[in-house]
């Protein structure tokens, strides 16, 4: 399990630096390089801590006890980098200084880290890390010291990723945020973690030179949320790209099916309106976009058509209904055209209505936004009790022929 764990933790953090480095390392935001830098940081020193990894060492001695001091130092780098990538975040980050006194923060720390290890006089030796009876306590104070400044730097990044997405509007970046906090939290507690080491520590001299289980669980969860919250913007995008092709096939082809009801009623009265009257009413899934996008088309061109022949009276029928759907505005289009369809069934042109022109449907911009809105439309229509209402008052007001029919 720690194993597994571990290495695919390494895993994801490696790939995202290689991404990262191919993709925006050039010209990039220093926050961007940072990031980078931290994954790659992280992901070596994990791979080099897999407990497959740290077996195959313990047989190179003259190997091991160097790896295990290098990949503690990696993993202090990692955090230092974490805590450049919150100073680029704030407003002031023009001025370098903050950036300059973090940086020799964290060579001390390197500095005094390794030098706590190496007073400890560490030795991998039957699969634990060891320190001599005299100098335990060098090795508690290196976890200590590791805790400390890790979790500082985890904090800090908190605070500013916080502030950083109070400040954006909903969206993919908004998610991204919130994603990269709970990673920021979760590897704070991932850090912390060591801290119950040290009774062992004191107690016995000694501690695994790899990752247990709860580090590694840790470990996969933090970079699965870094990882995830890092490429939010990019994963928002997959539906516009050819991966996305075939969800936004069936979206389309089921969107098509739902305005079937108000299509077809407005074919009916009005063939005209068909740009293709030999189209397949149920298209393949892969022409479903296009199909979409022409019985959008031609809906609205049928709702023009109905424009000579909306009563103005719609808003008066309809006011006196009682209706469970929210939106108003889409009930009102639906009783224009149900009304509208009646009387030009009976052939009957009201003196009083609506002249030719724009109708109020409200153009939305994307193909989506304007299905969505029909979509409401054709609830209302096949389903609103202040659609019905509309349709029997259009009815009648055609004269008592058309109403008895």
């Amino acid at each position: 399990m720690a194993d597994l764990g571990t290495l695919l933790a390494s895993g994801l953090f490696l790939a995202f630096a290689a991404h990262r480095a191919l993709t925006v390392w050039r010209g990039a935001d220093p926050a961007q390089r940072y990031i980078a830098g931290f994954a790659a940081c992280l992901g070596t020193a994990m791979l080099f801590r897999a407990p497959v990894v740290v077996s195959a060492l313990h047989r190179m001695p003259p190997l091991d006890t160097a790896v295990m001091l290098l990949t503690h130092e990696l993993k202090t780098v990692a955090h230092a980098l974490l805590l450049l990538v919150a100073l680029s975040l704030r407003p002031t980050r023009a001025d370098r200084r903050p950036v300059r006194r973090q940086v020799l923060l964290a060579l001390a720390v390197l500095a005094a880290g390794a030098a706590l290890l190496l007073a400890a006089g560490v030795r991998v030796e039957d699969g634990l890390a060891t320190a001599p009876v005299q100098r335990r306590v060098f090795l508690a104070a290196y976890n200590v010291l590791f805790a400390s400044y890790g979790s500082w730097c985890l904090l800090v990044l908190v605070r500013e990723l916080l502030g950083q997405a109070r400040q954006v509007a909903a969206g993919p970046l908004r998610t991204g945020l919130r994603l990269m906090t709970l990673a920021a939290l979760t590897g704070t507690v991932w850090t912390l973690w060591v801290l119950t080491y040290i009774p062992t520590n004191l107690a016995r001299g000694y501690q695994l030179p790899s990752e247990d289980t709860v580090c590694s669980v840790l470990g996969v969860v933090t970079a699965a949320l870094a990882t995830g919250g890092a490429t939010a913007t990019w994963w928002a995008a997959l539906p516009e790209g050819p991966l996305g092709a075939p969800g936004r096939w069936l979206f389309a082809y089921r969107t098509h099916r739902a305005l079937e009801p108000l299509w077809s009623a407005l074919r009916t009265e009005l063939p005209q309106i068909a740009l293709d009257p030999a189209a397949d009413r149920r298209p393949p899934l892969r022409r479903a976009e296009f199909a979409l996008y022409r019985r959008v088309i031609e809906i609205h061109d049928g709702h023009l058509a109905l424009r000579p022949y909306i009563p103005t009276a719609v808003p008066e029928w309809a006011a006196g209904a009682t209706d469970r759907y929210a939106d108003r505005r889409a009930v009102l289009a639906a009783a224009s055209i149900a009304a509208a369809l009646e009387t030009r069934r009976a052939g009957h042109r009201p003196p009083d209505a609506r002249p030719p022109g724009p109708g109020p449907f409200p153009m939305a911009g994307t193909l989506a936004a304007e299905a969505a809105w029909l979509l409401q439309v054709t609830a209302a229509f096949t389903t609103s009790p202040t659609v019905a209402t509309v349709r029997t008052r259009a009815r009648s007001a055609c004269g008592p022929d058309r109403e008895s029919a």
